[in-house]
């Protein structure tokens, strides 16, 4: 592969100019595959070329933001793929999202125009934007001329994260940040053609840019995910070797399922598994037949800021410690080339290698800043005192962290009340802003719980004398929450706790047990063995003593995960299930009576949780 090395090397420097090298290169080649479906780098170019062609006719040029309003799918890749060629930045969001956010997000970027399916167009119907249907944009055959040469500060993309304001906040990532990443991943994961990546994030979470660029850019096939998630390690194993792939990310929760899984029963060509989003607390098995690599980066930091790769744990005397739990835990790694990180205090100054600092980062992967938020941008992208280049910055994570012997960094947690969850970026502020604006509310917080993993929302009622359903809060949540963002439980209390300077003590709230979970108003009659099976199964899931026929398994605490947990027992049961079912049909007698087939029901006794 020497030629091929050299050719890559000598091929253009941003991502648009390397996907029509190669449909020149390898034409034939599969470049998105989903489901049977082939869509080879010369028919990538061409639907994307001409999709450019229709953008610009409509207006998009240099530094225009287009909303993506799409799916995972092939043609969201065509239209990112399209909008950049017409030289514009593309905003990723996720279809999923309610209508209260997306129209903020809509409201924030200013962007002119959305690109979305036909069926959907209403949705975005009324704004300032143009709504385009991407099947119109497809259809289009416009010249899409030429263009100039993006720079390294160009910008690329916007992605949106949780903002501690209330309102999200859209980073603006540029073209050279998104080039350092493909470059890494090239030289990191050993990528070529022939090479098969996994895509699973969702267009709003910056790992779909993980996922997509570094794959397209080296010439590598995209392999699509079908669903929202996997069923069950078990079978997401499988499917990962019956397609042949090489490289796969995984958010953290979901990686540590796949650790334990009997690898060497299914074959495969898995070398590279990627994970990151939140805190790694344990080392992956030393027989694993691939390697395993920590990633760590905020969005602000193009995806990915340091990386590790993980062979096996230390011994006790070198290992990287939690500090907090005093456990040991794999570290986060060193930076990307072309990147710099620094352990500082509160002045800003470098601590000695294993004391508690805030991680600063510097280098060509920090984002040019926060759309539309000069003050926060000022406040959170600092100048760089470290290098001569006056105009060098960096960025300030808000994370605590220590250097390790040998220059590693180990991740402690965060210093606000910033937390990720299920490899999602969540800010306290907004999902409390949300709760504190339903009229049954008089004060709400929400925090992560110490047990358990997941937010917990605590609520005083407006009115104490007719409290409000805590499931009806929830639902109401939806409508202005993504659902990774919408509390999995909620308490009612009568004050909330505060600490001596008149703050909410959020220490005393996530240490208080995790809220009662009884059955709700269906009691505990089961009208079918399928539903009484269900119950058992949902009691094991989300460790709990009681389920009732009218309860929501997400009222109850389950999330996407617990859902696919849920999937891997009822197959062990008899019982045919996909995850996806849990989210369409969530009430315990309906996801019952959706059930087509049921096997036989075995005894639960002595059944693994």
């Amino acid at each position: 592969m020497t030629e091929l090395s050299t050719a890559v090397r000598a091929a253009p420097a941003t991502v648009p100019a390397y996907v029509g090298w190669w449909a020149q290169v390898q034409p034939d080649q599969p470049a998105i595959v989903r489901a049977g479906t082939v869509l080879t780098y010369a028919e990538l170019h061409e639907r994307s070329c001409r999709m450019a062609g229709v953008l610009r006719a409509r207006g998009v040029t240099r530094g225009t933001l287009v909303v993506l309003a799409l799916e995972r799918s092939p043609e969201l890749v065509i239209a990112a793929l399209a909008v950049l060629l017409a030289g514009g930045a593309y905003v990723g969001t996720d279809v999923d999202e309610p209508d209260a956010r997306l129209a903020a997000i809509l409201s924030d970027s200013g962007a002119p125009l959305v690109i979305t399916r036909a069926d959907m167009v209403d949705r975005y119907a009324g704004g300032v934007a143009e709504v385009l249907p991407v099947e119109e944009a497809l259809a289009g055959d416009e010249e899409p001329g030429e263009g100039a040469e993006p720079t390294p500060g160009d910008l690329f993309y916007v992605v949106y994260t949780s903002g501690s304001t209330g309102t999200p906040k859209g980073v603006l990532v540029p073209y050279g940040g998104v080039s350092n990443l493909v470059a890494w991943y090239r030289q990191t994961f050993d990528v070529r053609p022939g090479d098969r990546i996994t895509q699973l994030a969702r267009p709003s979470f910056d790992a779909w840019a993980l996922e997509v660029w570094p794959c397209l850019a080296n010439g590598a096939t995209l392999c699509l995910v079908e669903g929202r998630l996997p069923d069950s390690p078990v079978d997401f194993a499988r499917w990962l070797a019956a397609e042949g792939i090489t490289v796969c990310f995984l958010t953290t929760a979901l990686a540590v399922e796949m650790f334990d899984q009997p690898w060497t029963t299914y074959g495969g060509a898995l070398r590279a598994l990627l994970t990151g989003g939140e805190k790694l607390h344990r080392y992956p098995p030393a027989d694993l037949p691939f390697k395993v690599y920590n990633l760590y980066g905020p969005t602000e930091t193009t995806v990915v800021a340091t990386y590790a790769e993980l062979t096996r744990a230390p011994e006790r005397d070198g290992a990287a410690r939690d500090g907090a739990a005093g456990e040991d835990a794999p570290p986060i790694g060193l930076p990307l080339p072309k990147m710099r990180a620094y352990v500082l205090d509160e002045r800003r100054r470098p601590v000695p290698p294993g004391q508690v600092g805030e991680l600063h980062v510097g280098g060509t992967g920090v984002a040019l800043g926060y759309l539309n938020r000069p003050e926060l941008t000022a406040e959170r992208f600092v100048t760089d005192p470290f290098v001569l280049d006056g105009d060098a910055r960096m960025y300030a994570t808000g994370d605590l962290v220590r250097e390790l012997p040998g220059g590693s960094l180990s991740f402690l947690g965060r210093a606000d009340d910033q937390v990720k969850l299920r490899g999602f970026r969540i800010e306290l502020g907004e999902v409390e802003t949300a709760l504190n604006q339903l009229p049954e509310v008089r004060e709400a917080a929400v925090v992560k719980h110490d047990r358990g993993d997941r937010l917990v929302g605590y609520v005083v009622p407006a009115d104490p004398g007719n409290p409000p359903e805590v499931g009806q809060l929830r639902r109401d949540l939806t409508e202005r929450l993504p659902d990774y963002m919408v509390p999995q439980t909620v308490a009612l209390l009568d004050a909330l706790p505060l600490t001596p300077h008149g703050k909410v003590d959020r220490r005393a709230l996530a240490a208080l047990p995790l809220p009662g979970q009884s059955a709700g108003a269906g009691g505990k009659v089961f009208r079918t063995d399928t539903e009484r099976v269900l119950s058992e199964l949902w009691c094991e899931v989300l460790q709990i003593s009681s389920v009732g026929r009218e309860d929501s398994f997400f009222d109850l605490g389950g999330d996407s995960l617990h859902a696919m947990r849920l999937a891997r027992r009822a197959k062990e049961r008899g019982i045919r299930l996909g995850a996806d079912d849990v989210f369409e049909y969530d009430v315990l007698h309906e996801l019952a009576a959706s059930i087509a087939e049921v096997g036989e029901i075995a005894d639960t006794t002595g059944t693994d949780s």
